[in-house]
């Protein structure tokens, strides 16, 4: 089915439609046409977009059972680093900290 199609290029398509099905009108090749067409399903127009990519919610950095391959977009890999980049030293500061304070609580000396 055409839709937004000038009549002229309606008639083209039937046109050839006729010539290669052989049929003896344009009416026959464009009833053979639609028979056809309604057993098959429609496609989406040509001039759709592709939709924005979406950001958040971030999908995990790592490999999961539903997504086996990385499909992280570069945005969503350049707040990936920088949550990385932010959360590990203050990671490794925290756990100084905290076996600074276990070995000042159990009494150990540090040497």
């Amino acid at each position: 089915m055409l839709t937004g199609a000038s009549p002229r290029a309606v008639d083209k398509q039937l046109l050839k439609a006729n010539n290669l099905l052989g049929t003896t009108s344009r009416i026959d090749a464009a009833r053979i046409v639609a028979e056809h067409d309604a057993g098959v399903e429609a496609l989406p127009p040509a001039i759709v977009l592709p939709s924005d990519e979406h950001v958040f919610p971030l999908p995990p950095p790592l490999p999961t059972a539903g997504a086996a391959a990385n499909m992280l977009t570069w945005k969503q890999a350049a707040i990936w680093s920088a949550i990385i980049a932010i959360l590990t030293p203050i990671g490794l500061t925290v756990a100084g900290m905290v076996m600074l304070t276990l070995t000042f609580l159990l009494g150990l000396k540090v040497r």
